[in-house]
């Protein structure tokens, strides 16, 4: 029953060289690591949190980076400009305190703080990206593969009245608009919904410590490797 949950999230690998940053050289200490496993990834989240309370703004830079790695054309221009907006001690502050009431209160009006807080407010999947990172336990990462696989699977789990993302042609989820914004932030509750209730069933079904990331990260590798995802047992 919880074979393909394992199987897919054992399989997660999405290999990240910091260094290649073109900006690298610039900050001694930072973007010297290369990010692959799920246990990369977990000591990255916690590398990020830490953070936040010590105030590293490049650390910030690092997860935009590595976010938006397989955006070949903006990677480098995207984490540059979040470096120059994070640099000056003002905006980190409104950006770390951003995160943390987006986190205690998921409101659009609060991921829209978010947005404006990091520079991107035609952003979405990024910031979301740094909500993931402060608390994996209870919020999702977001992309065009998790869109695509959400479209395709969230009737066979029992959840057609669920929001689908606005996507480009191309898989990217936009956000220009408000009306793209809004259609984007109920999707993204109703996948943090999911996330959060299959954690709990896989807990309860699997005797595995399951976060919403984890829920996620098994998602996207089976949308990349074709894995056919199990529907379990509700958690009562």
């Amino acid at each position: 029953m919880c074979e393909t949950w394992y199987r897919a999230f054992k399989m997660y690998n999405w290999k990240v060289n910091l260094g290649s940053f073109q900006e690298a050289q610039h900050y001694e200490g930072y973007f010297n690591q290369v990010i692959q496993t799920v246990n990369d990834v977990i000591e990255f989240e916690n590398k990020f949190r830490n953070a936040l309370e010590s105030s590293e703004y490049i650390v910030a830079g690092e997860v935009c980076y590595w976010k938006n790695y397989g955006n070949h054309k903006a990677k480098h221009r995207v984490t540059s400009s979040l470096l120059t907006y994070l640099n000056h001690p003002d905006n980190w502050s409104r950006f770390v305190q951003a995160i943390k009431q987006l986190s205690i209160n998921p409101t659009f009006e609060n991921f829209i703080i978010l947005q404006d807080s990091c520079n991107q407010p035609r952003g979405f999947a990024t910031p979301i990206t740094f909500l993931a990172f402060y608390n994996p336990t209870e919020y999702p990462m977001v992309d065009k593969h998790i869109a695509n696989w959400w479209i395709l699977n969230k009737n066979r789990f029992n959840h057609t009245n669920f929001h689908e993302f606005s996507q480009r042609n191309d898989g990217w989820i936009q956000a220009i608009t408000r009306t793209q914004k809004i259609q984007n932030w109920n999707a993204y509750i109703d996948w943090r919904e999911f996330c959060n209730d299959y954690a709990k069933r896989l807990k309860k079904h699997c005797s595995f410590e399951w976060r919403a990331r984890d829920v996620e990260m098994a998602v996207w590798e089976a949308r990349k490797n074709n894995i056919f995802l199990s529907v379990l047992p509700p958690f009562l």
